[in-house]
């Protein structure tokens, strides 16, 4: 047998070959020193390219047994599938014990699929008999089920970490990785320490015991409160996210799954409502801009046009003056401009797709959040995931059905979720439990609602004292004798029915009366599950009704803005046709597209 080089140094015993396990698979091995080049390691290994790459880290020490079970279904159907599916290689500790045992098994159940490449220290571990290696008698057998191994000399384990991770390194570069912690000791903490440095993202099974759930403990408690150095480092750098060991395997593998790049059901619906959003954003910024420059520009032709009669009723009657001519342009300029502003409101209808958007996006928003709290307790099969395929599908079908059909919609190419589209740190792909459901859908929501409502509030008192300061404002220049004074008086109440008009617009007494009922409510169902037994929360009935509660309440809420919303819009739409009329221009009539009150009640209804 030919004895390779790596990194410059010949090995004295046979560095590579192939072991014959008694189940009848054979695998790949490759010796190598501590400081070996990774790039040589894996071109010795025949490795294929993968797509992506795992990384599992932890043991099975002090396990429940009720938990490995459950954790062999997590492996198998969950991890191994989705690792599958991404033609993902997988990275761990090689021997058949622990969760290297139930990976190996969970791989050989798919039929040898993914690769799976074990690193472990050339000294502990013992080869099957059959292989005429020379190795003496080792702590740990290989685990008959692994494609490849990495035999890293020394006698210590932990030795191999570094080559692991040099290993990880290659690939990292180019394609995506995550790292899987299940249960583990002190060698896996130091693991999980580099690929927090390594800026690798994390999956910790909560509940598989020792280190995964210590993790889990000080991810949930304030940061200040942990004392530790490194598992404050974990904590405060790490791009954690918690799995429960009672979540389903198909929930398992679709948050694997999303971390590697692959595209699930609930990927896809967080990009749709991505790019509903982010086009809702878009379209509701046009539109107030829009308004903004109508309500100015109005203000402003009246202004000048006020200024003009002031120089050709008392400054200089009968003059000729270059100033006369420049304030009479720009009259004309001004209310040129209004007319076109207005013209574009009636035809973009920025206004209508706003909502239509918004209302969609806030469809899709629910239906993921009822999906996700559903992983907690049921196992989904094809038929709720289905369910949610479907979902989706009528809620875009009926978006496609308004007048944002018409829409160009601009792809969204951030992450997932978009920012603000779901609490800061859920990631948006784990299952939900009651805990967690409480605190990403329920107090974020309320978080919401309180910052609204003093926002609000605020913005609504201070629009009301401008609008009585001009109101008064116009009223004593009315009362003055001088003529002058008297002028300016339209001007006045030009700015007053503009902010009248804007006032009206917001809704703001609404929405504040509508979020503080919405928070009450809230507040109540939260209050309901928090009376409740441990062993009622342990029914997936309550849960449910939780997560119905509180899903409706949201939903009567956004229906309540909704309707509110095109109201205001017919307003805006009649004052701009009347405007229009005025100014002598043709407003667009209402069966070509005028606004939110043309057409698509029902359509809005249904996805509201």
């Amino acid at each position: 047998m030919r004895i390779p080089v790596l990194h410059g140094k010949p090995v004295e015993r046979p560095a590579s070959g192939e072991i014959h396990f008694p189940n009848g698979n054979r695998a790949r091995w490759v010796g190598v020193p501590t400081d070996a080049d990774p790039e040589a390691v894996l071109q010795a290994l025949r490795l294929p390219r993968p797509q992506a790459l795992l990384l599992l880290l932890g043991g099975a020490d002090e396990m429940d047994p009720a938990i490995g079970t459950r954790l062999r279904q997590l492996i198998s159907r969950g991890l191994a599938q989705a690792a599958d599916e991404a033609d993902a290689l997988i990275l761990d500790g090689g021997t058949h014990a622990g969760v290297m045992a139930l990976m190996g098994q969970g791989v050989a159940d798919r039929g040898h699929h993914p690769l799976l490449v074990g690193v472990a220290p050339s000294g502990r571990v013992a080869f099957p008999a059959a292989v005429p290696d020379g190795q003496a008698e080792s702590q740990a057998e290989l685990d008959p089920n692994h494609s490849h191994f990495v035999l890293v000399d020394g006698n210590n384990w932990g030795g191999e970490t570094q080559m692991m991770f040099r290993l990880a390194s290659v690939y990292a570069h180019d394609i995506p990785i995550l790292v899987v912690v299940v249960n583990g000791g002190s060698i896996a903490r130091e693991e999980v320490l580099r690929a927090v440095r390594r800026r690798w993202p994390i999956v910790v099974l909560q509940g598989s015991g020792r280190l995964a759930d210590e993790l889990t403990v000080s991810l949930q408690a304030p940061e200040q409160d942990v004392a530790d150095p490194v598992m404050a480092e974990i904590i405060a750098d790490g791009n954690l996210h918690l799995f429960p060991i009672d979540g389903s395997p198909e929930a398992f593998a679709r948050l694997v799954l999303h971390h590697l790049g692959t595209r699930t059901s609930l990927h896809v619906a967080w990009q749709r409502f991505a790019t509903y959003d982010a086009n809702a954003n878009r379209e509701q910024a046009f539109f107030r801009r829009l308004q903004f420059w109508i309500f100015f520009l109005g203000i402003l032709s009246t202004a000048l046009a006020l200024v003009l009669t002031y120089v050709n009723t008392i400054l200089d009657p009968g003059g000729d003056s270059v100033a006369r001519l420049i304030l009479h342009t720009a009259v004309v300029m001004t209310a040129a401009a209004v007319t076109a502003l207005l013209a574009a409101s009636s035809r973009f209808k920025a206004g209508s797709k706003w909502i239509f958007l918004r209302a969609t996006a806030e469809a899709l928003k629910r239906e993921i959040y009822r999906y996700r709290a559903g992983l907690a307790f049921k196992r989904l099969d094809e038929t709720h995931e289905r369910k949610f395929v479907e979902q989706m599908r009528r809620i875009s079908s009926q978006m496609l059905r308004t007048e944002s059909g018409s829409a160009v919609l601009r792809s969204y190419q951030g992450p997932l979720p978009p920012p603000k589209g779901a609490a800061s740190e859920d990631d948006g792909f784990s299952p939900l439990t009651p805990a967690r459901y409480i605190h990403f859908r329920v107090d974020d929501q309320l978080d919401f609602y309180r910052r609204r409502v003093d926002e609000l509030a605020r913005r609504n008192v201070a629009l009301q004292w401008v609008i009585i300061v001009f109101g008064a404002g116009g009223t004593v220049l009315a009362a003055l004798p001088d003529q002058l004074a008297a002028l300016w008086v339209p001007l006045t109440t030009a700015v007053v029915m503009a902010l009248t008009a804007y006032f009206g617009y917001q809704q703001s007494e609404s929405k504040i009366l509508k979020y503080q009922q919405a928070a009450t409510d809230l507040e109540n169902l939260k209050t309901w599950w928090c009376t409740l037994s441990l062993e009622e929360h342990e029914d997936p009935r309550n849960f449910e009704a939780l997560v119905e509660g509180v899903e409706a309440i949201l939903q009567s809420e956004l229906t309540g803005w909704v309707q509110e919303m095109k109201e205001a819009l017919v307003r805006v739409d009649t004052r701009n046709e009347r405007e229009a009329r005025r100014r002598g221009a043709k407003p667009q009539s209402p069966d070509k597209g005028g606004g939110a009150a043309h057409g698509g009640e029902e359509d809005i209804r249904q996805l509201s």
